[in-house]
């Protein structure tokens, strides 16, 4: 498993080396200090999981995040970072990544985290379950849409959905349901469809502020 830590700091680098390495014994780290020689190794050779920083050369334009995203499709794209603004971490998250861990996370649980995005699940933190502070009336209306696709999602879907708010990956998903994965993977398929959204973050994301608005 090979995981490529992407960081301008190497004091960062060399403590997630270390957090990272508690994955296993057969993980091996390769770093980067830009963005431009992050996309360079990835378009050589797609990592298992990539690690970056927000704040580092090449990636003064955020929307640089979502063609990387795409390039390395299925390999999760985990967001290590100082920002914590929640807007600024919903608009990340909206591109796709896997995960946002903020820098300020207790360290124990990083590792633990990291092993559930191995194993397909995602992370997003506790904060973005409240909604944005100042919304315009365009974002009300997407929420509200998306509270609607929610309540209309069948009983099942709404029990995957939940599941999926809680980061689990398909194979756990298939084991609490006791579904099969092909069946785990159509269900996902469906609430992602009926929602309207990309991806399993945004469908969280939709969640949680659904169950924040609904109590």
């Amino acid at each position: 498993m090979e995981v490529l830590i992407a960081d301008d700091h190497s004091i960062v680098r060399s403590g997630l080396r270390h957090m990272v390495e508690e994955l296993g014994d057969d993980v091996t780290v390769t770093e980067a200090n830009t963005f431009w020689q992050t996309l360079a190794h990835c378009k050589a050779t797609v990592p298992d999981m990539i690690i970056i920083d927000l704040n580092m050369p090449g990636l003064e334009d955020h929307d640089v995040l979502q063609p990387l995203v795409r390039l390395v499709e299925p390999t999760p794209v985990v967001i290590f970072s100082m920002e914590e603004r929640p807007e600024i971490m919903r608009a990340i998250l909206a591109r796709g990544v896997r995960a946002y861990i903020p820098k300020s996370t207790d360290q124990t649980l990083i590792t633990p985290i990291l092993r559930l995005i191995a194993a397909g699940g995602s992370y997003i933190p506790r904060i973005l379950a409240m909604p944005p502070p100042a919304a315009t009336a365009s974002d009300d209306t997407e929420w509200n849409l998306a509270s609607e696709a929610i309540e209309a999602l069948t009983r099942r879907q709404r029990e995957v959905l939940d599941l999926l708010a809680q980061g689990l990956p398909n194979m756990d998903i298939g084991k609490r349901m006791d579904l099969n994965l092909s069946t785990v993977k159509t269900h996902v398929t469906g609430v992602l469809k009926a929602l309207g959204v990309e991806n399993r973050t945004q469908a969280v994301l939709a969640y949680r502020h659904f169950l924040q608005r609904n109590g």
